[in-house]
Protein backbone atom coordinates (compact mmCIF):
# COMPACT_ATOMS: atom_id res chain seq x y z
CA UNK A 1 0.00 0.00 0.00
CA UNK A 2 1.41 3.45 -0.84
CA UNK A 3 2.68 6.15 1.68
CA UNK A 4 0.07 8.57 2.03
CA UNK A 5 1.42 12.33 1.57
CA UNK A 6 -0.48 15.56 2.19
CA UNK A 7 1.25 18.92 1.51
CA UNK A 8 0.03 21.77 2.48
CA UNK A 9 0.91 25.45 0.33
CA UNK A 10 -0.58 28.49 1.00
CA UNK A 11 -1.65 29.67 -2.32
CA UNK A 12 -3.86 28.38 -5.49
CA UNK A 13 -0.61 25.98 -6.39
CA UNK A 14 -0.82 27.17 -10.34
CA UNK A 15 2.96 28.41 -10.55
CA UNK A 16 4.40 26.77 -7.62
CA UNK A 17 7.14 25.12 -9.24
CA UNK A 18 8.55 24.14 -5.90
CA UNK A 19 5.92 22.59 -4.94
CA UNK A 20 5.00 20.75 -8.56
CA UNK A 21 8.45 19.37 -8.80
CA UNK A 22 8.28 17.59 -5.13
CA UNK A 23 4.62 16.02 -5.86
CA UNK A 24 5.65 14.75 -9.21
CA UNK A 25 9.07 13.31 -7.82
CA UNK A 26 7.04 11.38 -4.86
CA UNK A 27 4.60 10.11 -7.02
CA UNK A 28 7.23 8.94 -9.12
CA UNK A 29 8.68 6.93 -6.06
CA UNK A 30 5.35 5.53 -5.27
CA UNK A 31 3.95 7.74 -2.68
CA UNK A 32 0.03 9.04 -2.85
CA UNK A 33 0.09 12.37 -3.00
CA UNK A 34 -2.79 15.34 -1.82
CA UNK A 35 -1.74 19.25 -2.06
CA UNK A 36 -4.04 21.20 -0.37
CA UNK A 37 -4.07 25.03 -1.73
CA UNK A 38 -6.24 27.78 -1.54
CA UNK A 39 -9.27 28.28 -3.97
CA UNK A 40 -9.49 31.79 -5.36
CA UNK A 41 -10.69 33.42 -8.41
CA UNK A 42 -7.77 32.34 -10.27
CA UNK A 43 -7.88 28.56 -9.80
CA UNK A 44 -11.62 28.41 -9.99
CA UNK A 45 -11.56 27.34 -13.49
CA UNK A 46 -9.52 23.93 -12.16
CA UNK A 47 -12.13 23.30 -9.29
CA UNK A 48 -11.80 22.68 -5.99
CA UNK A 49 -11.00 19.32 -6.73
CA UNK A 50 -8.39 18.27 -9.24
CA UNK A 51 -5.57 15.49 -10.61
CA UNK A 52 -2.79 16.34 -12.75
CA UNK A 53 0.14 13.90 -13.19
CA UNK A 54 -1.41 11.91 -10.47
CA UNK A 55 -1.14 14.39 -7.87
CA UNK A 56 -4.73 14.57 -6.19
CA UNK A 57 -5.32 18.76 -5.40
CA UNK A 58 -7.92 20.35 -3.26
CA UNK A 59 -8.51 23.71 -3.16
CA UNK A 60 -10.40 25.17 0.58
CA UNK A 61 -11.69 28.34 -0.38
CA UNK A 62 -10.25 31.52 1.03
CA UNK A 63 -12.53 33.18 3.72
CA UNK A 64 -15.61 35.42 2.63
CA UNK A 65 -14.12 38.67 4.71
CA UNK A 66 -10.68 38.20 2.14
CA UNK A 67 -13.41 38.28 -0.64
CA UNK A 68 -14.51 41.24 0.10
CA UNK A 69 -11.22 42.78 1.66
CA UNK A 70 -10.32 42.10 -2.58
CA UNK A 71 -13.09 43.46 -3.95
CA UNK A 72 -12.75 46.73 -1.86
CA UNK A 73 -9.11 47.14 -3.20
CA UNK A 74 -10.06 46.58 -6.67
CA UNK A 75 -13.12 49.39 -6.43
CA UNK A 76 -10.34 51.62 -5.41
CA UNK A 77 -8.31 50.21 -7.89
CA UNK A 78 -10.64 50.74 -10.78
CA UNK A 79 -10.44 54.56 -10.82
CA UNK A 80 -6.91 54.08 -11.81
CA UNK A 81 -7.65 51.20 -14.54
CA UNK A 82 -8.17 54.04 -17.33
CA UNK A 83 -4.37 55.11 -16.78
CA UNK A 84 -3.40 51.62 -16.59
CA UNK A 85 -4.57 50.59 -20.13
CA UNK A 86 -3.19 53.45 -21.60
CA UNK A 87 -0.26 53.32 -20.12
CA UNK A 88 0.22 49.23 -21.19
CA UNK A 89 -1.34 49.95 -24.79
CA UNK A 90 -4.61 48.21 -23.91
CA UNK A 91 -2.87 44.89 -24.06
CA UNK A 92 -3.59 41.65 -22.56
CA UNK A 93 -0.48 40.55 -20.39
CA UNK A 94 -1.34 36.60 -20.30
CA UNK A 95 1.19 35.27 -22.32
CA UNK A 96 1.31 38.05 -24.93
CA UNK A 97 3.97 39.95 -25.86
CA UNK A 98 3.64 43.67 -24.49
CA UNK A 99 6.48 46.25 -25.55
CA UNK A 100 6.51 48.84 -23.71
CA UNK A 101 5.84 51.54 -24.78
CA UNK A 102 5.09 51.97 -28.62
CA UNK A 103 4.82 55.64 -30.19
CA UNK A 104 4.77 59.07 -28.88
CA UNK A 105 0.53 59.52 -28.45
CA UNK A 106 0.96 56.67 -25.79
CA UNK A 107 3.14 59.32 -23.96
CA UNK A 108 0.46 62.17 -24.44
CA UNK A 109 -2.25 60.08 -23.04
CA UNK A 110 -0.41 58.91 -19.99
CA UNK A 111 0.30 62.61 -19.46
CA UNK A 112 -3.43 63.38 -19.85
CA UNK A 113 -4.54 61.04 -17.45
CA UNK A 114 -1.84 61.94 -15.06
CA UNK A 115 -3.26 65.75 -15.06
CA UNK A 116 -6.84 64.91 -15.02
CA UNK A 117 -7.09 62.11 -12.19
CA UNK A 118 -4.22 63.40 -10.17
CA UNK A 119 -6.83 65.54 -7.28
CA UNK A 120 -9.12 63.05 -7.12
CA UNK A 121 -6.53 60.19 -6.77
CA UNK A 122 -5.16 62.12 -3.78
CA UNK A 123 -8.22 62.29 -2.19
CA UNK A 124 -9.06 58.38 -2.92
CA UNK A 125 -5.22 57.46 -2.17
CA UNK A 126 -6.11 58.52 1.60
CA UNK A 127 -9.20 57.18 2.00
CA UNK A 128 -7.97 53.57 0.79
CA UNK A 129 -4.77 53.83 2.71
CA UNK A 130 -6.97 54.44 6.31
CA UNK A 131 -9.86 52.19 5.75
CA UNK A 132 -8.03 49.12 4.03
CA UNK A 133 -5.39 50.16 6.72
CA UNK A 134 -7.82 48.65 9.44
CA UNK A 135 -8.86 45.88 7.69
CA UNK A 136 -5.15 44.80 6.52
CA UNK A 137 -4.34 44.55 10.75
CA UNK A 138 -6.62 41.27 11.20
CA UNK A 139 -7.64 39.85 7.36
CA UNK A 140 -4.00 37.88 7.33
CA UNK A 141 -4.87 36.07 10.76
CA UNK A 142 -8.31 35.46 9.97
CA UNK A 143 -7.52 34.00 6.30
CA UNK A 144 -4.97 31.47 7.92
CA UNK A 145 -7.25 30.38 10.53
CA UNK A 146 -9.97 29.94 8.27
CA UNK A 147 -7.72 27.82 5.90
CA UNK A 148 -6.43 26.06 8.87
CA UNK A 149 -10.09 25.23 9.97
CA UNK A 150 -10.94 24.37 6.40
CA UNK A 151 -7.84 22.12 5.51
CA UNK A 152 -8.89 20.41 8.65
CA UNK A 153 -11.93 19.50 7.85
CA UNK A 154 -11.06 18.16 4.32
CA UNK A 155 -7.79 15.78 5.93
CA UNK A 156 -9.45 14.23 9.08
CA UNK A 157 -11.18 12.47 6.72
CA UNK A 158 -8.11 11.09 5.13
CA UNK A 159 -5.30 10.97 7.49
CA UNK A 160 -2.12 10.78 5.74
CA UNK A 161 1.35 9.15 6.78
CA UNK A 162 3.83 12.57 6.39
CA UNK A 163 2.36 15.61 6.20
CA UNK A 164 4.53 18.29 4.45
CA UNK A 165 3.85 22.03 5.62
CA UNK A 166 5.50 24.35 2.66
CA UNK A 167 6.44 27.60 4.81
CA UNK A 168 5.73 28.68 8.08
CA UNK A 169 2.12 29.92 7.16
CA UNK A 170 0.67 26.27 6.85
CA UNK A 171 3.16 24.53 9.19
CA UNK A 172 0.89 24.92 12.54
CA UNK A 173 -2.46 22.93 10.98
CA UNK A 174 0.23 20.68 9.40
CA UNK A 175 1.84 19.76 13.21
CA UNK A 176 -2.18 20.00 14.40
CA UNK A 177 -3.08 16.81 11.96
CA UNK A 178 0.12 15.61 12.09
CA UNK A 179 -0.12 15.52 16.15
CA UNK A 180 -3.37 14.28 15.86
CA UNK A 181 -2.71 11.02 13.48
CA UNK A 182 0.67 10.13 14.95
CA UNK A 183 1.96 11.34 11.46
CA UNK A 184 5.50 12.73 10.52
CA UNK A 185 5.75 15.92 9.71
CA UNK A 186 8.32 17.84 7.18
CA UNK A 187 8.91 21.46 7.14
CA UNK A 188 9.83 22.97 4.10
CA UNK A 189 11.45 26.89 4.46
CA UNK A 190 11.02 28.63 1.08
CA UNK A 191 13.13 31.49 2.85
CA UNK A 192 12.90 33.25 6.30
CA UNK A 193 10.20 33.74 6.62
CA UNK A 194 9.74 36.68 9.01
CA UNK A 195 12.63 38.38 7.01
CA UNK A 196 11.06 37.44 3.69
CA UNK A 197 10.31 40.76 1.39
CA UNK A 198 7.01 42.83 2.45
CA UNK A 199 5.55 46.04 1.61
CA UNK A 200 4.36 46.77 5.04
CA UNK A 201 6.67 44.96 7.47
CA UNK A 202 5.54 43.63 10.79
CA UNK A 203 5.82 45.39 14.02
CA UNK A 204 8.17 44.10 16.43
CA UNK A 205 5.47 42.55 18.58
CA UNK A 206 4.19 40.73 15.76
CA UNK A 207 7.85 39.50 14.69
CA UNK A 208 8.38 37.87 18.36
CA UNK A 209 5.33 36.04 18.29
CA UNK A 210 5.81 34.71 14.64
CA UNK A 211 9.25 33.81 15.36
CA UNK A 212 8.32 32.12 18.78
CA UNK A 213 6.03 30.36 17.01
CA UNK A 214 8.45 29.39 14.67
CA UNK A 215 10.54 28.26 17.30
CA UNK A 216 8.16 25.96 18.68
CA UNK A 217 6.72 24.30 15.70
CA UNK A 218 10.62 23.49 14.20
CA UNK A 219 11.42 21.54 16.94
CA UNK A 220 8.59 19.50 16.85
CA UNK A 221 9.02 18.39 13.08
CA UNK A 222 10.53 15.07 12.07
CA UNK A 223 12.57 16.81 9.14
CA UNK A 224 13.18 20.40 8.05
CA UNK A 225 14.14 21.47 4.53
CA UNK A 226 14.98 24.49 2.88
CA UNK A 227 16.57 26.20 -0.39
CA UNK A 228 20.16 26.66 0.15
CA UNK A 229 23.07 26.47 2.57
CA UNK A 230 22.44 30.23 4.08
CA UNK A 231 19.23 29.58 5.02
CA UNK A 232 19.86 25.85 6.17
CA UNK A 233 22.59 27.89 8.38
CA UNK A 234 20.13 30.41 10.04
CA UNK A 235 17.65 28.17 10.53
CA UNK A 236 19.81 25.89 12.65
CA UNK A 237 21.84 28.91 14.66
CA UNK A 238 18.68 30.95 15.20
CA UNK A 239 16.55 27.74 16.59
CA UNK A 240 19.38 25.42 17.70
CA UNK A 241 17.87 23.00 15.43
CA UNK A 242 20.10 20.25 13.25
CA UNK A 243 21.27 21.53 9.89
CA UNK A 244 18.32 20.81 7.46
CA UNK A 245 18.42 19.38 4.41
CA UNK A 246 18.89 21.62 1.55
CA UNK A 247 16.64 21.13 -1.47
CA UNK A 248 17.38 23.71 -3.84
CA UNK A 249 15.32 25.08 -6.34
CA UNK A 250 16.41 23.80 -9.51
CA UNK A 251 14.67 22.86 -13.08
CA UNK A 252 14.73 19.53 -14.72
CA UNK A 253 18.33 18.68 -16.48
CA UNK A 254 17.85 20.14 -19.99
CA UNK A 255 21.64 18.42 -21.26
CA UNK A 256 21.91 21.32 -24.02
CA UNK A 257 18.50 20.27 -25.64
CA UNK A 258 16.99 23.59 -25.62
CA UNK A 259 20.36 25.65 -26.76
CA UNK A 260 20.65 25.55 -30.53
CA UNK A 261 18.96 27.59 -33.01
CA UNK A 262 15.57 28.33 -29.94
CA UNK A 263 14.81 32.01 -30.48
CA UNK A 264 11.23 32.06 -29.28
CA UNK A 265 11.72 35.18 -27.31
CA UNK A 266 13.45 37.64 -30.23
CA UNK A 267 11.30 36.59 -32.63
CA UNK A 268 7.83 37.13 -30.77
CA UNK A 269 9.29 40.37 -29.41
CA UNK A 270 10.99 41.03 -33.31
CA UNK A 271 14.10 42.22 -31.49
CA UNK A 272 16.53 43.12 -34.03
CA UNK A 273 19.52 41.12 -34.73
CA UNK A 274 22.09 43.61 -33.47
CA UNK A 275 20.76 43.74 -29.92
CA UNK A 276 21.82 41.82 -27.16
CA UNK A 277 18.58 40.68 -25.40
CA UNK A 278 19.09 40.31 -21.96
CA UNK A 279 16.23 38.53 -19.65
CA UNK A 280 14.70 39.27 -16.24
CA UNK A 281 12.51 35.95 -15.61
CA UNK A 282 10.43 35.77 -12.62
CA UNK A 283 8.17 37.80 -10.66
CA UNK A 284 7.77 41.63 -11.36
CA UNK A 285 7.53 42.72 -8.18
CA UNK A 286 9.01 45.59 -5.74
CA UNK A 287 12.65 45.37 -4.37
CA UNK A 288 13.59 43.20 -6.91
CA UNK A 289 16.18 45.45 -8.46
CA UNK A 290 13.51 46.08 -11.73
CA UNK A 291 13.83 50.04 -11.85
CA UNK A 292 17.88 49.70 -11.38
CA UNK A 293 17.87 47.00 -14.27
CA UNK A 294 15.77 49.54 -16.57
CA UNK A 295 18.05 52.79 -15.86
CA UNK A 296 20.96 50.71 -16.33
CA UNK A 297 20.19 50.41 -20.14
CA UNK A 298 21.01 54.17 -20.42
CA UNK A 299 24.66 53.24 -20.72
CA UNK A 300 23.74 50.11 -22.93
CA UNK A 301 23.19 51.71 -26.53
CA UNK A 302 22.76 48.17 -28.10
CA UNK A 303 21.03 46.00 -25.37
CA UNK A 304 17.52 44.97 -25.47
CA UNK A 305 15.55 44.19 -21.71
CA UNK A 306 12.94 41.84 -21.54
CA UNK A 307 10.45 40.96 -18.53
CA UNK A 308 9.24 37.50 -18.49
CA UNK A 309 6.70 36.68 -15.62
CA UNK A 310 3.92 38.70 -13.91
CA UNK A 311 3.82 41.84 -11.89
CA UNK A 312 0.56 43.45 -11.39
CA UNK A 313 -0.57 46.45 -13.52
CA UNK A 314 -0.27 48.48 -10.87
CA UNK A 315 3.67 47.80 -10.67
CA UNK A 316 4.20 47.98 -14.04
CA UNK A 317 2.40 51.08 -14.63
CA UNK A 318 4.95 52.41 -12.10
CA UNK A 319 7.81 50.44 -14.32
CA UNK A 320 6.57 52.34 -17.65
CA UNK A 321 6.79 55.89 -16.14
CA UNK A 322 10.27 55.27 -15.32
CA UNK A 323 10.95 53.74 -19.11
CA UNK A 324 9.09 56.97 -20.85
CA UNK A 325 11.32 59.32 -18.25
CA UNK A 326 14.58 57.67 -19.63
CA UNK A 327 13.41 57.26 -23.04
CA UNK A 328 13.94 53.57 -23.06
CA UNK A 329 10.32 52.80 -24.52
CA UNK A 330 11.94 50.97 -27.74
CA UNK A 331 14.25 49.08 -25.64
CA UNK A 332 12.32 47.43 -23.17
CA UNK A 333 9.30 44.90 -23.28
CA UNK A 334 6.83 42.72 -21.15
CA UNK A 335 6.30 39.10 -22.01
CA UNK A 336 4.64 36.25 -20.51
CA UNK A 337 4.07 34.51 -18.26
CA UNK A 338 4.41 31.83 -19.43
CA UNK A 339 3.89 28.01 -18.11
CA UNK A 340 6.62 26.95 -16.05
CA UNK A 341 7.65 23.66 -17.94
CA UNK A 342 7.91 26.30 -20.73
CA UNK A 343 10.27 28.85 -19.21
CA UNK A 344 13.72 27.65 -20.04
CA UNK A 345 12.68 27.15 -23.97
CA UNK A 346 11.72 31.10 -23.97
CA UNK A 347 14.95 31.84 -21.86
CA UNK A 348 17.01 29.98 -24.00
CA UNK A 349 16.23 32.99 -27.11
CA UNK A 350 18.06 35.48 -25.17
CA UNK A 351 21.67 36.81 -25.07
CA UNK A 352 22.46 37.15 -20.94
CA UNK A 353 20.14 36.21 -17.48
CA UNK A 354 19.74 38.96 -15.12
CA UNK A 355 19.06 38.41 -11.39
CA UNK A 356 18.95 42.23 -9.38
CA UNK A 357 17.54 41.28 -6.27
CA UNK A 358 17.75 44.01 -3.95
CA UNK A 359 19.33 43.98 -0.57
CA UNK A 360 15.76 44.67 1.43
CA UNK A 361 15.56 42.01 3.84
CA UNK A 362 17.79 38.81 4.99
CA UNK A 363 15.64 36.54 2.96
CA UNK A 364 16.87 38.27 -0.24
CA UNK A 365 20.51 38.56 1.10
CA UNK A 366 20.31 34.84 1.29
CA UNK A 367 18.21 34.03 -2.31
CA UNK A 368 18.81 31.64 -4.37
CA UNK A 369 15.89 32.09 -6.73
CA UNK A 370 14.56 29.62 -9.39
CA UNK A 371 15.49 31.90 -12.66
CA UNK A 372 19.39 32.11 -12.09
CA UNK A 373 19.25 27.82 -12.47
CA UNK A 374 17.10 28.24 -15.23
CA UNK A 375 19.53 30.50 -16.74
CA UNK A 376 22.19 28.17 -16.39
CA UNK A 377 19.65 25.42 -17.68
CA UNK A 378 18.96 27.14 -20.64
CA UNK A 379 22.57 28.38 -21.53
CA UNK A 380 22.73 31.86 -20.61
CA UNK A 381 25.88 33.52 -19.16
CA UNK A 382 24.00 34.92 -15.76
CA UNK A 383 24.72 38.39 -13.50
CA UNK A 384 23.25 38.54 -9.89
CA UNK A 385 23.16 40.48 -6.81
CA UNK A 386 26.57 40.26 -4.86
CA UNK A 387 25.11 37.71 -2.90
CA UNK A 388 26.35 35.09 -0.90
CA UNK A 389 24.63 32.13 -2.70
CA UNK A 390 24.45 34.04 -5.85
CA UNK A 391 28.27 35.05 -5.82
CA UNK A 392 28.80 31.17 -4.94
CA UNK A 393 27.09 29.67 -8.33
CA UNK A 394 28.46 32.65 -10.15
CA UNK A 395 32.17 32.26 -9.67
CA UNK A 396 32.51 28.61 -8.02
CA UNK A 397 31.83 27.68 -12.37
CA UNK A 398 32.56 30.96 -14.16
CA UNK A 399 29.04 31.54 -15.85
CA UNK A 400 29.15 35.28 -15.70
CA UNK A 401 29.51 37.94 -12.58
CA UNK A 402 27.69 39.74 -10.11
CA UNK A 403 27.11 43.48 -9.25
CA UNK A 404 25.81 46.03 -6.91
CA UNK A 405 22.38 46.30 -7.23
CA UNK A 406 21.73 49.60 -6.06
CA UNK A 407 23.91 51.29 -8.76
CA UNK A 408 22.63 51.34 -12.96
CA UNK A 409 26.23 52.08 -13.79
CA UNK A 410 27.58 48.71 -12.27
CA UNK A 411 25.15 46.81 -13.45
CA UNK A 412 25.57 48.41 -16.75
CA UNK A 413 29.64 47.45 -16.29
CA UNK A 414 28.78 43.87 -15.55
CA UNK A 415 26.79 43.72 -18.55
CA UNK A 416 29.34 44.86 -20.45
CA UNK A 417 32.04 42.82 -19.01
CA UNK A 418 30.27 39.97 -20.24
CA UNK A 419 29.92 41.07 -23.97
CA UNK A 420 32.96 42.94 -24.39
CA UNK A 421 35.27 40.01 -24.86
CA UNK A 422 33.53 37.44 -27.39
CA UNK A 423 35.52 34.44 -26.35
CA UNK A 424 34.86 34.61 -22.46
CA UNK A 425 31.40 35.02 -23.34
CA UNK A 426 31.34 31.97 -25.20
CA UNK A 427 33.52 30.11 -22.53
CA UNK A 428 30.69 31.71 -19.91
CA UNK A 429 27.80 30.24 -22.00
CA UNK A 430 30.09 26.76 -22.26
CA UNK A 431 30.26 26.30 -18.58
CA UNK A 432 26.61 26.61 -17.61
CA UNK A 433 26.55 22.78 -19.34
CA UNK A 434 28.74 21.48 -16.92
CA UNK A 435 26.88 23.49 -14.00
CA UNK A 436 23.14 22.36 -15.43
CA UNK A 437 25.05 18.96 -14.31
CA UNK A 438 25.13 20.13 -10.58
CA UNK A 439 22.26 22.43 -10.34
CA UNK A 440 19.26 20.54 -11.33
CA UNK A 441 15.83 19.00 -10.00
CA UNK A 442 17.32 15.01 -10.75
CA UNK A 443 19.89 15.77 -8.41
CA UNK A 444 17.87 17.86 -5.54
CA UNK A 445 15.07 15.00 -5.74
CA UNK A 446 17.10 12.58 -4.58
CA UNK A 447 18.05 14.18 -1.28
CA UNK A 448 14.03 14.86 -0.97
CA UNK A 449 13.26 11.16 -1.18
CA UNK A 450 16.40 9.69 0.76
CA UNK A 451 14.69 12.16 3.34
CA UNK A 452 11.11 10.61 3.14
CA UNK A 453 12.46 7.16 3.22
CA UNK A 454 14.86 8.16 6.49
CA UNK A 455 11.19 8.84 7.76
CA UNK A 456 9.55 5.71 7.48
Amino acid sequence: MSIKVCMFVYNNFLHDTRVLNEARSLIASGYDVTVLAALDKKSKPFGEREEQQGIKVIRVEIPVHYRIFCLISEFFLSFKKKQTKYASGGANPSHLPNTAVKNGDTKVAIRNEDGKLRAGRNVIRVFQQRFLGILTLFHKLFSFVDYYVRSCRVVTKHPADIYHANDLNTLPIAWWVARKHGAKLVYDSHELYMEKNMLRPPNRIIKFLVGRLEAFLIRRTNAVITVNESIADELSRRYHVSLPTVVMNAPSRTNGIVRSNVNLLREALNVRQDYRLLLYSGFITFNRGIEKMIQSLTYLPDCYLVFMGYGTEKYKKQLLKIILQSGLESRVAFYGPVPSDDVIRYAAGADLGVAPIENSCLSYYYCSPNKVFEYINAGLAVIASDFPELRKVIYKHDIGCTFDPNDPHDIARAVTYVFEDAERWQRMKQNTLAASQCYNWENESEKLINLYKALI
